[in-house]
């Protein structure tokens, strides 16, 4: 983790030198020499890193690294705020009283960064007295012993496996279609969920040793010797003798070569790097022989590089039955038919229930039970002290998936051990992650264009791709809206950011916080009412958790402990107002979420936060003072409804990108066209609303994309015929009850109807709308029938169905919904059938049913539904 730390800090150390130059001058200097002392201690660790797991001396050398590059950027970022407050915006008068206050300031920060130049340089002196003083000479890596012993053969197949069924059939039937040109199949999934297992299965399966007359397997692994694996194939298809002389062109020719005229198989496992696949491509002849190569990878993004037309098979995690079967089959070393003794089964799906599925870790644990006496007692210990069972030995469960976490680059090493934070089985919002990571300056800012938040959703991605992360749930468009992470992941990333006091986790009552810790995450909340006050560490992150606070005091902020946060969290939790008593003196905060915190009225002195990028207060109902236009970085403002006494001011915001829960009334008193950035707007409407006039005011705001409109339940909508005036608005929600005409803007892509309680069939004017690729409707109509003519919906590609408690039957013509990819229908329990037209829509991938009535489920159509891809009944 050291070098992922160093590396952020020396890119936001860069990134304040350009943003503050101006602040800056007269110690330029000294920044510039402390980050280039930074610079050279990073070519340090990159050695270092590797050997944290080996020595503890080395952890706490790497440790004090760390923490001087926390305070390096903490010194800069508080100077340049301080000078900013005493320059920005201030008359000719105020900046001269401020002058002796600048001076003073500017020799402090210098006196600061030579004294911890002078640290850095210390640290740098006493490798020796830590024992660091050669490392890395002639040693290899923790990473490579791993490696070798990890190497796969294909002869000694795992013959108690489960699960593997259907999807060796698959890829059985995929290997052996009727196709003369050279195809690539590949397998992914997360270290340890049995890529080489299943892939093991198809090599062996006889049908496929019955095609292919030439085979061969290599384990590729992230050590990757492009020479070596060449002369492993050529070794096993024995194709030719004296390997060892030849150089690697030599060996791609006669391999390319001897190829030309075989039907082969090669296998290769575990490939880490698009470049591993790039070199050996080359060698394997695509000469319509109908030859083969089976891929497995740990990385989504290498499969789908090596073949853009083949789909990757997804290995998923075993199930609850097949993970009992298999953990019979190995702690018991009997089938599973003949079942668990009853005094053990309790604690024995326990243990299965902490494996996740992951066929690995079952494999380990139930290996480990079979050499220990069939007793509750044995068990149990085993239960109780899981983790370290996992991690034991070398070639452990632990240490396979480090194999992950150790190939990933330094930016997503960070994000990645930032998710272990959040509690156990927690389903995260990808939205909040973002704010997060641009919050804590993880992620930077690519161009004017792709900011911080785009690659922050990119680290998702990557984290996905990488099966470090898995998607929770998935927009329309197939973007990831929540995510979880594999509960032995999430261990891996807890025991490697406390190992490295990277951050810690609060979660008993009697826990003290380390003095080291930067970032903090609440679980359980102690009796101390002192317990974050006498808090040493200058916390960077503060996050609580399904807190419930029904004693006593509340916290307190006013702590210099938390003078240096950026995030702070209270989302589903249970405390008092008296919570965000010092929040003005958080100045350096980018993110707040007051998501758990009983208040009627926003603090004034929230407005004294100017470094703030995200404030989320979309809990309920609350009162704000008219201080929003100071908080000049807020890039998102999540509200359910704004209340001001006075019109509230928002315009100048130029980073704005968010707003939502605002009235119509302040709305009208702002010029809009100032928020230069803001791409979704949501506004509170009633019936003396004048919506033309609104959408005459927000015509000329370029940047807006979606505008949510929500009327009270105890009000009438407003005509809305003004919205056609909205030529750049691509999404449109609706919400509330009581609307009756319908009318949109023209390039409308997207539409969401939520709660409207329409009497009258709205799709005939729906299915007008030439653009709209996205409709979802939640209890929205209230009539028995919807009826889709035909061509209607030339371009829908998404069609949602939710909570129609009245909807008894939908009537969709042929030749309507040409485009239809995913038809999701939820909690629509009166509907009798599906409409026949579905099997005429050939577009048509995805169908999801859920929580449907009984004879619904019971009386589906076959035909009907027996030509989509993706089925699923919930």
């Amino acid at each position: 983790m050291a070098d992922p730390v160093i590396s952020l800090v020396i890119e936001r150390t860069g990134d304040l030198l350009i943003q503050n130059i101006v602040f800056l001058k007269g110690v330029r200097r000294q920044v510039d020499s402390l980050k280039n002392d930074l610079v050279r201690m990073r070519c340090f660790l990159k050695d270092a890193d590797q050997r944290q797991d080996e020595d503890e001396r080395i952890r706490n050398w790497v440790s004090e690294i760390r923490a001087a590059a926390y305070d390096a950027e903490d010194i800069i970022e508080i100077f340049a705020n301080k000078v900013e407050f005493f320059t920005k915006n201030k008359g000719l008068v105020t900046k001269l009283t401020y002058y002796p206050l600048k001076i003073v300031n500017r020799y402090k920060i210098g006196k600061e960064i030579e004294s911890l130049r002078m640290r850095l340089k210390e640290i740098a002196d006493s490798r020796e007295e830590y024992g660091v003083k050669n490392l890395g000479e002639g040693m290899t890596t923790h990473g490579e012993e791993l490696q070798r012993i990890r190497r796969s053969f294909p002869l000694s197949e795992d013959k108690d496996a489960v699960g593997f069924g259907e999807i060796t059939k698959s890829l059985v039937s995929e290997l052996l279609k009727e196709d003369k040109n050279r195809r690539l199949v590949s397998i992914v999934g997360m270290g340890g969920a049995g890529k080489t297992t299943l892939a093991k299965k198809v090599y062996n399966h006889a049908d496929v040793r019955a095609r292919f007359n030439c085979r061969a397997w290599v384990c590729v692994s992230s050590s990757y010797d492009h020479k070596e694996t060449l002369r492993a194939i050529i070794k096993q298809l024995k194709l030719l003798d004296m390997l060892e002389k030849m150089q690697e062109q030599d060996l791609e020719e006669r391999l390319y070569q001897d190829l030309q005229d075989k039907c082969y198989l090669v296998v290769l496992d575990d490939v880490w790097k698009e470049a591993a696949w790039d070199c050996l491509a080359r060698a394997f002849p695509d000469v319509g022989t109908s030859s083969r190569v089976l891929l497995t990878s740990r990385n989504r993004d290498v499969a789908q590089h090596a073949d853009a037309l083949s789909k990757p098979h997804e290995l998923k995690t075993l199930g609850q039955k097949d993970s009992w079967q298999l953990f019979l089959k190995k702690a018991l070393g009997h089938g599973a038919n003949a079942g668990c003794p009853p005094d053990l089964e309790e604690v024995g799906r326990a243990i299965t229930r902490r494996c996740g599925g992951l066929l690995l870790a079952i494999t380990v644990v139930g290996g480990l039970l079979l050499s220990k006496k069939k007793l509750k007692s044995e068990w149990e210990k085993v239960l109780n002290n899981f983790s370290a069972y996992l991690s034991r030995s070398q070639s452990g469960v632990s240490a396979i998936l480090e194999l992950s976490y150790a190939d990933l680059p330094a930016n997503l090493k960070f994000c990645f051990l930032y998710l272990g934070l959040f509690p156990e089985d927690s389903v995260i919002s990808v939205r909040k992650l973002i704010h997060m990571w641009v919050a804590e300056g993880i992620m930077q800012k690519r161009d004017a264009v792709n900011l911080e938040e785009t690659a922050a959703y990119d680290g998702v991605e990557r984290l996905c791709s990488r099966n470090m992360v898995q998607a929770a749930e998935m927009t329309v468009d197939d973007r990831i809206k929540s995510c979880r992470v594999h509960d032995l992941l999430r261990e891996l990333a807890i025991r490697k950011a406390e190992d490295e006091n990277f951050f810690q986790i609060h979660d008993t009552r009697d826990n003290e916080i380390s003095a080291k810790s930067r970032y903090l995450a609440v679980h359980v909340l102690p009796l101390d009412e002192n317990y974050l006050g006498s808090s040493s560490p200058p916390l960077r992150s503060l996050l609580f958790f399904n807190i419930r606070r029904g004693y006593g005091k509340d916290i307190s902020l006013s702590s210099k402990s938390f003078r240096k946060l950026r995030i702070l969290d209270f989302e589903n939790v249970g405390m008092g107002y008296n919570l965000l008593k010092g929040i003005g003196e958080v100045r350096l905060l980018r993110y707040l979420n007051l998501g758990g915190i009983f208040i009627g009225s926003l603090l004034d002195s929230v407005g004294c936060l100017r470094n703030l990028q995200t404030l989320d207060i979309s809990f309920n109902r609350v009162s704000v003072s008219n201080f929003i236009w100071k908080l000049e970085s807020l890039r998102h403002l999540h509200a359910r409804y704004m209340e001001c006494y006075v019109p509230l001011k928002i315009e100048g915001l130029r980073n704005l990108q968010t707003l939502s829960g605002i009235r119509f009334d302040d709305i009208m008193h702002n010029n809009m066209i100032t928020l230069t950035s803001l791409q979704q707007l949501g506004i509170w409407v009633d019936d003396r609303s004048d919506i033309d006039k609104l959408c005459m005011h927000l015509s000329e705001v370029g940047s807006l994309k979606t505008l949510h409109l929500y009327c009270d339940d105890m009000s009438l909508w407003p005509s809305l015929a003004g919205l056609s005036k909205l030529h750049h608005v691509t999404e449109l929600k609706l919400s509330g009850s009581g609307l009756r005409m319908l009318d949109f803007p023209p390039n409308l892509s997207r539409l969401s109807l939520k709660d409207t309680f329409l009497w009258n069939d709205p799709m005939p004017v729906l299915e007008k709308l030439g653009q709209l690729s996205f409709l979802k409707m939640k209890d929205a109509y209230k009539g028995p029938q919807l009826v889709i003519s035909r061509h209607g919906f030339h371009q829908l590609k998404f069609l949602e169905l939710r909570d129609q408690e009245s909807l008894r039957e939908i009537q969709v013509e042929k030749g309507a919904l040409p485009q239809l990819q995913c038809l999701r229908i939820r909690r629509c329990r009166s509907l009798k059938k599906l409409p026949e037209a579905l099997m005429h829509i050939s577009t048509l991938d995805k169908l999801e049913l859920e929580d449907m009535s009984e004879d619904f489920i019971s009386g589906l159509d076959a035909d009907t539904v027996s030509g989509v891809p993706n089925l699923r009944i919930f």
